[in-house]
């Protein structure tokens, strides 16, 4: 049985929704993870300590509903109300440093499936050389809540990826990251 505290259903629905830009699935995203934050709501709702995780949930809630608004007045595809999300290569990942969504830009750009990258951790895509610091390098980021710099990914083919990228962590511990790839002047 899966432990839902360590990667709850709601998170997934909700990032799922942030990225997707086809209205008609959106709609059914927005839906699925309002029933699935509400459900976890209900469940936490006794639970001593629940109040990080509550308002959270209700952060994200608010932001469902807005999405929610912008697609019912959209003429064509919905802008995301964070503008960390908008751009070719965006990863969201979980407290674990597990990705959790990925655009397709970034499963190009490393030479992987979604499915692939979605079973797959920071740790997994870092070029070997920077391995040992991943950890305390992510500790750090979590706790000053956002971080931009360069970084050095492995793609599936074994070829080094230089990036620049900017990232924020979102009330409920998860991350957005926009990549931009660094392509050299050969």
């Amino acid at each position: 049985m899966v432990d839902e505290s360590q990667n709850p259903e709601w998170m997934h629905y909700y990032h799922s929704a942030l990225l997707e830009l086809d209205p008609k699935k959106l709609t059914g995203l927005l839906r699925k993870a309002e029933l699935a934050i509400q459900h976890r709501l209900e469940a936490i709702a006794t639970v001593a300590g629940g109040d990080t995780e509550r308002r959270a949930i209700r952060d994200a809630l608010l932001n469902l509903r807005v999405l929610e608004l912008e697609v019912a007045g959209a003429d064509s595809k919905p802008r995301h109300s964070h503008p960390e999300v908008s751009g070719e290569y965006v990863v969201f990942v979980d407290t674990n440093r597990r990705y959790l969504d990925v655009t397709n830009g970034v499963c190009a750009l490393l030479g992987y499936s979604r499915a692939e990258l979605l079973g797959k951790t920071i740790d997994d895509i870092t070029a070997p050389e920077l391995k040992s610091s991943v950890s305390a390098t992510f500790q750090q980021y979590v706790n000053a809540g956002e971080m931009s710099g360069k970084y050095l990914l492995l793609a599936h083919d074994g070829r080094r990826v230089p990036i620049r990228y900017e990232s924020r962590v979102f009330p409920d511990g998860c991350l957005v990251a926009c990549w931009e790839p660094i392509h050299s002047a050969a």
